[in-house]
């Protein structure tokens, strides 16, 4: 797996992150049952980036492994902000 690969996917991971977290914020916090609605808005953006990741890279257990990695630093960290939004409603 090459630099710009794994550029690509951090990028795309980020740039949907962010976008789910503002949509979340400014449309669905405060909402009833707003943690069931960005789990579904989250699990949609998952489904799309995987497709477009497993795509891009080469598959090889190094391929695999950077992308779950990826995948699960990137899930911490969209979900830990989400959890103290919502805690604090």
């Amino acid at each position: 797996m090459n630099f710009r690969d794994i550029f690509i996917i951090v990028f795309l991971i980020t740039f949907l992150n962010s976008v789910v977290y503002i949509l979340f914020k400014k449309y669905l916090h405060g909402k009833p049952d707003a943690g069931m609605k960005f789990l579904a808005v989250n699990i949609l953006k998952d489904i799309i980036w995987l497709i477009v990741s497993l795509s891009i890279i080469d598959k090889t257990k190094e391929g695999f492994l950077s992308l779950v990695i990826c995948f699960i630093v990137a899930s911490f960290l969209i979900y830990l902000p989400v959890i103290k939004l919502i805690n604090r409603s």
